[in-house]
């Protein structure tokens, strides 16, 4: 099953019915997630196009935040227009018609981030709403699968208990899960991992200082270490890896008695890690129930683990992405 996350956009003034024209202003309309595997990855949100490009009715919300847009439904763009932003910002929005061709209505996506205090003025009009799910604002929440004693379960149905197999020590259990959720602008924005990048099965979303475990011939020869922890942000290379900025994003924390290697989309990275500076991240609520669970905190946020594998400062990831591009 291929899962796309979109974030959907609706008219907050201005012209909402075809043809369009004039301004618009814009408010955050949800989330909706789409099943649109057709047996087989669908890259491409817009099957039932002006272009011809019939495939099947297999675009299916599977969850969704959208006031009018139903699990069950399905959906799809009909046409698309430019449009420029009175803080000099340009892009595209497609509109959404649900169950049905002629559907179509108030809500929309982008492939770039709308903002509710900026006017934006429509441009040129063109039927062919296709689209790649990579080219729009994705939502960034949930969906990442975690493999447990039990199978690959999505992060945010993890519960406290559960067991997570490990690449170190085999299934541990959860002691504590958090998420927390955040704009997704500068330093907050995700790194985004295209399904293969890095060996992930499907496309990883992370946050920037969250470490994914490298192991080839440069980490030995480089830091004497079979494997590393490279902070995600070390690895953007904007092409298959890359920040995504828009809409919000919600983190998900996973913690352990100890540092652990667990397996996201099928590739390893580290658990959450106490210190003083991941300690001081979390909400007030969050530190006084990680107090309870390590009361040893209270004397030093320090005393949690070791880390779980040696972990590259900024130039020694440089130095790693470098031999690595040598020899492709």
């Amino acid at each position: 099953m291929a899962l796309e996350n979109v974030l959907v956009y609706n008219f907050a003034s201005g012209d909402n019915t075809y043809p369009h024209s004039g301004n618009f202003t814009i408010s955050v309309g949800g989330q909706v997630s789409i099943d649109d595997s057709n047996g087989s990855d669908d890259a491409i949100f817009g099957d039932f196009t002006h272009t011809g490009g019939f495939d099947v009715a297999d675009q299916d919300v599977t969850a969704s935040t959208v006031p009018g847009i139903n699990v069950g439904d399905t959906i799809d763009l009909r046409y698309k227009y430019t449009f420029t932003g009175s803080d000099g910002s340009s892009g595209t929005i497609y509109f959404i018609a649900t169950n049905g061709t002629a559907n179509y209505g108030p809500n929309i996506v982008s492939d770039t981030p709308l903002d509710p205090s900026v006017t934006y003025t429509f441009g040129t009009f063109n039927t062919d709403g296709a689209v790649p799910y990579s080219s729009l604002v994705p939502c960034f929440t949930k969906g990442t699968f975690i493999q447990t004693d039990l199978g690959q379960v999505a992060i945010e149905d993890l519960c406290e208990g559960d067991r997570v197999v490990t690449l170190d020590r085999g299934a541990q259990t959860i002691r504590w899960i958090g998420s927390t959720i955040v704009p997704a602008c500068q330093n907050l924005a995700p790194v985004y991992f295209k399904a293969g990048a890095i060996g992930n099965t499907r496309d990883l979303y992370v946050s920037q200082n969250h470490r994914m475990m490298i192991t080839n011939t440069h980490t030995h020869l480089l830091f004497g270490e079979q494997s590393v922890l490279v902070a995600a942000k070390h690895l953007v290379n904007n092409d298959d890896i890359c920040i995504k900025r828009g809409g919000d994003v919600e983190y998900f924390h996973i913690l352990f008695d100890r540092h652990e290697i667990v397996f996201a989309e099928n590739v390893p990275s580290e658990s959450f890690q106490l210190g003083a500076q991941s300690f001081d991240s979390v909400s007030d609520e969050s530190r006084k129930e990680l107090l309870r669970l390590f009361p040893d905190l209270k004397k030093n946020t320090e005393c949690y683990s070791s880390s779980a594998r040696q972990s590259l400062k900024a130039h020694e990831a440089a130095l790693l992405n470098a031999a690595q591009r040598s020899v492709h």
